[in-house]
């Protein structure tokens, strides 16, 4: 509440309010007489020694309506560190994309991956490549999740700055999955 941020580029200055970035946060205070000096030597030490390290794209703000990460197993994931994961599963892949999509009767969100090949004109195996994710994955990221849905598209749908619509690809796997499960 008392505090504000800016992002930091690689040298250290903040970039402006209206630009899209990723970097580094900065913290400042906001109200009048709040210090802006560390009160020990070792602050560095005490507070960030054995940090974990994240990396992937996370949003700052709650209004996005894109999200980027998932509820997994209770475990808040990136589908960013995901996607890299699977996109080294095999030599064929062109891209990725890992999305959550809650089952039509209830429970835990389920980890979904769309494939996009490299050479459009061949076929996969979806069940071939689950086995490939799931074990890239388990190895790779947490032996607990699990891959429940793996399909195979032409194209991912995208905005005009070429960002990946996971709204559009969690609609459809609902779509789909729903149609499959009154069968």
């Amino acid at each position: 509440m008392s505090t504000g941020f800016v992002i930091l580029d690689e040298q250290g200055n903040p970039y402006p309010d209206d630009v899209p970035c990723s970097g580094e946060v900065g913290l400042f205070p906001l109200y009048f007489g709040a210090t802006d000096r560390l009160l020990n030597a070792d602050h560095d030490k005490v507070y960030f020694d054995g940090m974990p390290v994240y990396r992937g794209r996370f949003n700052l703000l709650f209004a996005f309506h894109e999200t980027k990460s998932m509820l997994l197993l209770h475990e808040q994931t990136s589908s960013v560190e995901i996607e890299r994961v699977c996109n080294g599963a095999d030599e064929g892949l062109l891209e990725t994309a890992a999305v959550s999509v809650k089952p039509p009767g209830g429970g835990p969100e389920q980890l979904a991956i769309l494939a996009v090949l490299k050479d459009r004109s061949a076929t996969y195996d979806a069940n071939l490549l689950k086995g490939k994710f799931q074990r890239a994955i388990q190895r790779n990221l947490n032996p607990l999740f699990k891959v429940s849905y793996v399909k195979v598209v032409p194209e991912f749908p995208r905005t005009a700055s070429n960002k990946l619509l996971r709204r559009v690809l969690r609609d459809q796997l609902k779509r789909e999955l729903g149609n499959r499960s009154k069968l």
